[in-house]
């Protein structure tokens, strides 16, 4: 099977690790590329932090995943919350994809909550053809090939009807996955703790490593275990963790025949 490559969409420095960090480590144990793209620098997502520090800390947590995961990952130069479906960030992404040639984009559900994340969605479907229209940012080639579009499963939109959906186990990729979600210290230990009103007094100290990894593991594997619960009629005997992918409507769009070559560990 010939080299495949997976660019993960989110809007924040944190999503493609949360959502998609199990397919990532799948993709990368068979020798396949990998990047992570934040289409905002995440200089909002703090209760204390001046916005420009923030920003600083968040593209350094992105580097530790990357070299943890082995994988690329661009953060764009895009405050928060300022995610627009505007001609110059359609172009930035176009090519950002471009350079790095896909073969599947997951991105953001279109009816997501966030509207950072629904117009990131906007925007992955908006370049979705036109990653092969050759003057349309002619700087950068286009591509001589198709690009599966798929979305993430996200915990918070639980009424979908795409009509095709891949679920992958990753009980093996789990520990990992939790490691590169604690990266994102500022997030796991500090703002969505905070944002989401959880008790602070109960997140371990950072001389605690063990201990701050077991935090982020029972605070976020629910969902996954949600997930390997939904598909359990699709997975393999046992699965106790899963993510899912799911079609999305933009050309060329998840389907039975691509993910038998996009997702060979996935059902």
């Amino acid at each position: 099977m010939s080299e495949k490559r997976l660019a993960l969409v989110g809007a924040h420095p944190d999503d493609c690790d949360i959502l998609g960090a199990g397919l990532a480590l799948r993709y990368r144990a068979l020798g396949w590329k990998v990047m992570f793209v934040s289409m905002a620098n995440g200089d909002c997502g703090h209760q204390s932090m001046s916005r420009a520090d923030l920003a600083a800390r968040r593209k350094a947590e992105t580097e530790a995943v990357a070299n943890l995961l082995d994988i690329d990952y661009t953060v764009m130069d895009v405050p928060d919350c300022e995610v627009m479906p505007t001609l110059e960030q359609r172009w930035n992404l176009l090519r950002v994809l471009r350079r790095f040639a896909p073969d599947l984009v997951v991105t953001h559900h279109a009816l997501d909550y966030h509207p950072d994340h629904r117009y990131t969605s906007q925007l992955v479907g908006d370049v979705a053809y036109l990653l092969k229209v050759p003057h349309c940012c002619p700087d950068v080639p286009a591509l001589r090939k198709n690009t599966v579009q798929a979305f993430f499963y996200a915990a918070r939109q639980t009424g979908r009807m795409d009509e095709f959906t891949v679920a992958v186990p990753i009980d093996e990729q789990w520990d990992k996955k939790v490691a590169a979600m604690a990266c994102h210290e500022s997030q796991m230990y500090e703002w969505l703790p905070w944002v989401d009103f959880r008790d602070m007094d109960a997140i371990p100290p950072a001389s605690d490593a063990a201990g701050r990894l077991a935090y982020v593991s029972d605070w976020r594997r629910p969902a996954f275990a949600r997930l390997a619960e939904m598909y359990r009629d699709r997975l393999p005997a046992g699965t106790q963790l899963a993510e899912a992918y799911y079609a999305a409507p933009y050309p060329t769009s998840l389907n039975a025949e691509n993910a038998k070559e996009l997702f060979p560990f996935g059902c």
